[in-house]
């Protein structure tokens, strides 16, 4: 198999690829049991909300009848009967700072949600990633146990000829050895890489699984205003405003409200009616605990938001320079190394045919170029996972994929 071809198995993706990326992840993400039980999670909170806005307090039947004097003896007992409505009236806004309440942690839900579909998202593309790493890696380390193999067989007919030694044809054996043991851990890795996409996708056909085979792009200018528009930075910033909320409702709740009564009804063979007002006395409970707890959760919650903005920002400037770095050095290897290293295996492959290389100088030029290749294996992995890393920091991921709501419709992603 010729330089170039080698390179080309190690590096490509296979040509029977079906699937297209995008399609690959929305399907994915869209399947994904966290994600639906997400959406399940937040149409719970939708009914919340919709409870709340109807939360008012229902009105109280009571009927009373009592006879006056059926204990004392007397036969002219009076008789009382009343039938009453009592109403608690919301004089303080307690229904209201329910909605509020609600309505935030509706947001938080939504915010969640597009979090763990970003999260799925980022996991299945870097698991692909890894995959086709690992599954070129294999491929080329077949090739390459096939080529010693040859070599193998090429020296013990130059030993038997007496061209070369003993030792120096064990060393053909050893080496084809070596490349079988390396064959085999790749396989363990391309084993391991494949659960991890299997984890995320039902997709289990992995001849239909999508290449990665794009070209890296320059970065994009991203302002870092937009880093607040982050599903993570998002939630944060929304479980504090809902914090903020229970502060309010609980304020609220502190203050009695009052219950107004009507009554109707006969005594004595006349008719009467009743009103009444009660008005909870707050003495035992003045609620001022509730007030403090509420209060010291949502200075956590502006304190955990503070932090996860800061992580964010920090996440996305050094996930733009990694990026930088990763792709310069791939084009750099794409434009000088590939080339090169094809001349230099044709170039030792025959001088050790003809002789003007021994097997061991064969071998170290042989694993040289091997190891080069690997390295370019690792190299594209790494510009992968910074590419896919800043796509996901920056908040850009969906628009790459052509996904903006395809997914569930994120209306709060960075346009």
């Amino acid at each position: 198999m010729g330089a170039m071809a080698l390179l080309w198995l190690a590096l490509s993706a296979t040509a029977n690829d079906r699937v297209d990326l995008a399609t690959f992840v929305r399907d994915a993400v869209a399947g994904n049991s966290a994600v639906l039980a997400a959406e399940s999670s937040l149409h719970a909170h939708v009914e919340r909300r919709a409870g709340a806005a109807r939360s008012y307090d229902n009105p109280e039947l009571s009927i009373q009848t009592e006879e006056i004097g059926a204990f004392g003896g007397s036969h002219h007992n009076e008789r009382r009967f009343v039938v009453g409505v009592a109403k608690q009236f919301d004089l303080h806004g307690k229904r209201q700072a329910r909605v509020t309440v609600a309505e935030a942690q509706q947001l938080v839900a939504q915010a969640e949600l597009d979090t763990l579909r970003e999260a799925t998202a980022g996991e299945l593309l870097n698991a692909l990633a890894r995959w086709r790493t690992a599954a070129a890696r294999a491929r080329l380390l077949e090739a390459q146990q096939e080529a010693m193999a040859d070599f193998e067989s090429l020296a013990k007919r130059l030993r038997d000829a007496g061209d070369i030694s003993h030792m120096e044809a064990d060393l053909a054996t050893l080496a084809l050895a070596e490349t079988r043991m390396r064959r085999a851990a790749a396989e363990t890795e391309r084993s391991v890489a494949t659960e991890a996409v299997r984890r995320v996708t039902f997709h289990d056909d992995m001849v239909n699984w999508p290449t990665l085979d794009f070209d890296f792009p320059p970065l994009v200018q991203t302002p870092r205003e937009t880093i607040s528009e982050l599903p993570v930075v998002r939630a944060a910033m929304l479980r504090a405003r809902a914090a903020s909320a229970v502060v309010g409702e609980q304020n609220r709740n502190r203050r009695p409200n009052p219950t107004l009564s009507l009554g109707v009804g006969r005594e004595a063979g006349v008719g009467l009616a009743e009103l009444g007002v009660s008005v909870p006395l707050p003495v035992l409970d003045r609620g001022a605990h509730a007030v403090s707890a509420a209060n010291a959760d949502a200075t956590a919650a502006a304190r955990d938001s503070d932090d996860v903005a800061r992580r964010a920002l920090v996440r996305f400037e050094a996930s733009a320079q990694r990026y930088r770095i990763a792709r310069h050095a791939w084009q750099q290897w794409l434009s000088d190394g590939v080339d090169s290293l094809g001349d230099q295996e044709m170039l030792a492959r025959r001088s050790w045919e003809a002789g003007e290389l021994d097997p061991r100088d064969y071998l170290a030029h042989v694993e040289s170029i091997a190891e080069l290749r690997m390295q370019a294996l690792d190299l594209r992995h790494a510009a992968w996972e910074a590419w896919f890393e800043w796509l996901l920091a920056s908040g850009r991921w969906e628009d790459w994929l052509g996904m903006r709501g395809k997914i569930g419709g994120n209306e709060h992603g960075s346009q």
